[in-house]
């Protein structure tokens, strides 16, 4: 065990040590409820063709490859440092590393095979954290909420849509400014650039 610790602690398996630990502490905070379990994830474009810049425009074709952006982030670095730390440790613990050119060539060995490593491990669950938020834009289209503010105008109104969780609060708009505090309104668009709903109405009989 000593030797374990001292190997993990010390060149060249130090680095990949640490890449372990924040790894490990990452996940601590994730189970205490410190940090969110998609905290670090991103969304890559890998649409070709489309309209806007797709990343693959700048050269990153090889994150997909590689399974980034189809799996949480922390957990294909949680994978890919425990294979580059495994192969440090039983591979290299015993070699003395001098400078910088003593440890390149293990850490390039090292990093190919975790990258192959990280792929396979990783392959299988791609698109299986993928979800659908339950509340996007489509979704909420055509859906019914109350009015909370006083009023609402082109230019500003709020409003609450019952979910099976808390409540949404949203940004309203409507050119009837009949509708007051209260009234049941239907979402019938969004506007993009305002963030706000576009709402009709309904008329509830008596």
């Amino acid at each position: 065990m000593t030797e374990l610790l001292h190997a993990a602690l010390n060149w060249p398996t130090l680095p990949a040590t640490v890449l372990v630990a924040i790894c490990v502490l990452y996940w601590l905070f994730v189970i205490i409820g410190v940090l969110d379990f998609d905290l670090l994830d991103f969304d890559l474009d890998f649409e070709v063709g489309g309209h806007g810049p797709s990343i693959l425009d700048f050269g990153f074709i090889g994150l997909k490859f590689l399974n980034l952006g189809e799996v949480p982030v922390m957990v294909w670095m949680s994978i890919f440092s425990l294979s580059m730390w495994m192969l440090s440790i039983n591979f290299d613990a015993g070699v003395e590393i001098q400078s910088a050119m003593d440890y390149l060539p293990l850490f390039l060995r090292n990093l190919g095979i975790s990258l192959v490593v990280t792929k396979l491990i990783t392959q299988p669950f791609k698109g299986y954290f993928q979800f659908t938020p339950p509340n996007q834009i489509e979704t909420l289209l055509g859906k019914s909420c109350y009015v909370t503010s006083s009023s609402v105008t082109e230019k500003f109104g709020q409003a609450e849509l019952e979910t099976e969780g808390a409540p949404l609060k949203l940004h309203i708009r409507s050119e009837d400014e009949t509708i007051q505090k209260g009234d049941l309104v239907r979402l019938t668009d969004y506007n993009q650039e305002t963030q706000a709903f576009y709402v009709v109405k309904i008329n509830q009989e008596s």
